[in-house]
């Protein structure tokens, strides 16, 4: 990582965080206790442990920070920059024993996504990004797929439940998967094993780490209706209100050229 790079000691801060809570999570994941929260999603004793330790350890290390999360209200300082965590995101997954779920801590700094990590602990994997930096995973860089015009009958795409409701499958080009944890997905896709991914419904603490993770692998943003969105676009635009694809240039044009709506 270059010595420029203005997030070098908060990335190395996180990445030891993440770290620690994959390993609490992977000891962990085989015996937690769910409960159903009012919108009929999981949540389990293992993600309020994981958000209240890495809500600590942050606010340790940077006070003026703001913290937030999935689990919890807003808390910590009042500077610029905000934290975004996601203790456990593919909860579903794993309280059913599907080994795709992951740990997500996320930076914006006056609105802007500047640092993502993204721990996805049944793979062993850890992927991070700064904003100019390029995306990483476990030490070495990675990029998103080729850039090319359209796709191929067997690329992999990742279209979410939610989007599923709403965009026709048929009009999608390539296999369909859901994988059922967003910020896998983005992981997956930012290092090409996904050519592209759909979302909608997802929050702030869903996006805020992989979309660095993504923008600096060479993926960009765009909306079902023709938008194209930054990555400050994207977080703003949260909780996600329009399926919204994550894919290279070229993909992602003729996505939104061809993806139809269900009748």
């Amino acid at each position: 990582m270059p010595a420029t790079d203005p997030y070098a000691a908060e990335l190395e801060f996180v990445k030891s965080l993440a770290s620690e809570a994959a390993e609490i999570a992977l000891g962990r994941c085989a015996d937690v206790r769910p409960q159903e929260k009012e919108n009929l999603s999981y949540v389990t004793d293992l993600d309020h442990d994981l958000e209240r330790l890495i809500r600590d350890r942050l606010g340790e290390r940077f006070p003026d920070d703001v913290l937030t999360g999935e689990e919890y209200e807003n808390a910590g300082g009042s500077g610029p920059r905000r934290w975004s965590i996601d203790p456990i995101d593919g909860t579903g997954n794993l309280v059913h024993g599907l080994p795709v779920w992951a740990i997500s801590i996320g930076l914006i700094d006056r609105g802007e996504p500047v640092l993502g990590v993204i721990a996805i602990p049944p793979a062993g994997e850890l992927y991070w990004a700064t904003r100019g930096q390029g995306a990483w995973r476990d030490g070495e860089p990675i990029r998103a797929a080729p850039d090319r015009d359209g796709f191929h009958d067997q690329d992999n795409i990742c279209v979410g439940t939610n989007a599923l409701r709403v965009i026709d499958p048929r009009s999608v080009v390539g296999r369909l998967r859901d994988l059922g944890s967003c910020c896998a997905e983005l992981a997956w896709v930012s290092c090409g094993r996904l050519v592209a991914v759909c979302h909608l419904g997802e929050k702030a603490h869903d996006m805020a780490a992989g979309a660095v993770i993504a923008s600096e692998a060479g993926c960009s943003f765009g909306t079902l209706d023709g938008r194209l969105l930054s990555p400050a676009e994207l977080l703003a635009s949260t909780p996600i209100r329009t399926p919204t694809f994550t894919a290279p240039p070229g993909q992602l044009k003729a996505l939104q050229s061809g993806t139809r709506r269900l009748p």
